[in-house]
C-alpha cells in the first residue's frame, strides 16, 4: 500500500499539539483506511487532493513541505526557524533556510517577520540575515578578544572578517564600549588602554625633543604615529601643561624653547643696533614681527619695515634738528646708520613729537620724503 504524507514533527521531535483536533481525526481515518481492504484504500495522490481541499476550503491551516510528503502547521514553521537560527548561534541567513526546513520561502519570510515582530532575543534583520542579540554580544567578547591580543583593530577589519558592514559594525561596537568590549573607539579604529598609553608617551617623547617649530602632518608621517591618537594626544598634552610652547591647531607646534632662545636673539639684536627689521624675525619664525616686539621690547617706535628703540629716534631728532639749525635743508637718512625705505622716514617724522610740532608750525617743511627743509626767516 502506498504510505499516506505524515505530519511533520518539530526539529526537537515533539508534535505540534496546536493542531486542531480535526486533523488528528483525519490522521486517525485515514490511518484505517490504509488499514482496509485494497478496495477501499486511498492513493497518495488522493490523500493530497483531500488535504489540498481542506485546506482550501480552511478547516485546517497547514502549509505543503517542498517534496509534498509532509505538512506542517504555521506555528510548527514558527519554531523551526526560532531552532535553526539557535543551532547557528544567533546568525543565520533567510536564503539558507528553505533548503533546511524544506519550505518554500515565502513561508520562511512570513515565519521571519512574525520572528521580527515579537522581538524575542532582540532579533533583527540585517541584509539578507537574521541576528540576535546574543550573536552580537558574542562578537563583541570575540574582539574584544581578539584586541587584547594585538593593541589595535580597526572597524573595516571586523567587517570584513565577519562579512558585515562597517556601519553596523560600528553601531554593535558603540553601544558595547566599556560593558564587553574593553577598549578606546577613536578614528574607526579600537584601542586598548596599553596600546593607547604607548602610544601617548611616544608623541610626547617627539614633541619634548623638538627644538624648533615642526610640521604636525610631517612629524604623524615621519614616526608612523596613529592619526586619530596623535592628534588627540597632542592636544591633552598641550592642555595638561606637559608640553610647553605653541600649538597651532592641527598644523605646527613651537616648544617654549625655542621661543626663549628667538626672544633672548631678538633682545640682543635690538640692544645691539638699536633696530630690529620685521622681515628678519619672520625669517626665524615668529608670526606676527610688530606684535612680538612690543611685547618683548615696549615703548619701541614701530616704523614701516623695523622697529627703532627709544634711544635712537632721539639721537636721530637731535641730528636732524642740528642740520636744520642753520636754516638749510637735512636728509633724514643720513641720521641712521640702518638703511630705511622712504616709508619708514614718513613714519619716523609723523612719530616724533618735535619734528611733527616743527611741521605742523611751518618752521619745516617736508620737500620729499627722506628730505626736510628750515623755513627761512622773514627778513
Amino acid at each position: 500500500s502506498i504510505k499516506a504524507p505524515g505530519w511533520r514533527r518539530g526539529r526537537t521531535g515533539s508534535v505540534d499539539h496546536a493542531a486542531m483536533d480535526e486533523i488528528l481525526a483525519l490522521q486517525a481515518e485515514l490511518a484505517r483506511v490504509q488499514e482496509a481492504p485494497t478496495a477501499f484504500k486511498l492513493s497518495e495522490p488522493n490523500i493530497v487532493e483531500i488535504v489540498s481541499t481542506l485546506s482550501q476550503l480552511r478547516l485546517v491551516d497547514v502549509l505543503f513541505t517542498t517534496n509534498g510528503k509532509e505538512y506542517l502547521t504555521p506555528e510548527q514553521l514558527l519554531r523551526e526557524v526560532g531552532d535553526e537560527i539557535l543551532s547557528h548561534g544567533g546568525r543565520v541567513n533567510v536564503a539558507d533556510l528553505p533548503a533546511l526546513l524544506n519550505v518554500d520561502l515565502p513561508h520562511i519570510e512570513r515565519a521571519v517577520t512574525q520572528l521580527l515582530a515579537a522581538g524575542r532575543d532582540g532579533l533583527q534583520r540585517v541584509g539578507g540575515e537574521v541576528l540576535t542579540e546574543y550573536y552580537l554580544d558574542s562578537l563583541a567578547e570575540e574582539i574584544d578578544t581578539a584586541l587584547r591580543g594585538v593593541g589595535r583593530l580597526t572597524l573595516a577589519e571586523v567587517a570584513v572578517a565577519h562579512a558585515l558592514s562597517t556601519d553596523f559594525v560600528t553601531s554593535v561596537v558603540e553601544s558595547r564600549i566599556g560593558a564587553l568590549i574593553h577598549a578606546k573607539l577613536s578614528g574607526g579604529s579600537l584601542f586598548t588602554a596599553s596600546y593607547v598609553a604607548r602610544h601617548l608617551a611616544r608623541v610626547r617623547g617627539v614633541l619634548s625633543a623638538l627644538h624648533g617649530p615642526a610640521s604636525l602632518p610631517a612629524l604623524l608621517k615621519a614616526h608612523g604615529f596613529n592619526e586619530a591618537l596623535f592628534y588627540e594626544a597632542v592636544g591633552s598634552l598641550h592642555a595638561a601643561g606637559r608640553l610647553a610652547g605653541t600649538l597651532q591647531a592641527k598644523t605646527s607646534f613651537t616648544p617654549a624653547v625655542h621661543r626663549l632662545a628667538q626672544a633672548a636673539a631678538v633682545g640682543a639684536r635690538y640692544e645691539q643696533n638699536g633696530v630690529v627689521e620685521y622681515a628678519a624675525l619672520a625669517r626665524m619664525g615668529v608670526r606676527d614681527p610688530r606684535a612680538h616686539l612690543a611685547a618683548e621690547q615696549p615703548g619701541g617706535v614701530q616704523l614701516d619695515s623695523c622697529y627703532m628703540s627709544p634711544a635712537l629716534v632721539s639721537a636721530a631728532e637731535a641730528g636732524v634738528e642740528e642740520a636744520l639749525s642753520g636754516a638749510g635743508a637735512a636728509d633724514l637718512r643720513s641720521a641712521f646708520d640702518c638703511d630705511l625705505t622712504d616709508a619708514d622716514l614718513v613714519a619716523f617724522a609723523a612719530a616724533s613729537a618735535s619734528l611733527s610740532a616743527a611741521v605742523a608750525a611751518r618752521r619745516y617743511l617736508p620737500l620729499t620724503a627722506p628730505l626736510l627743509a628750515a623755513r627761512l626767516p622773514r627778513g
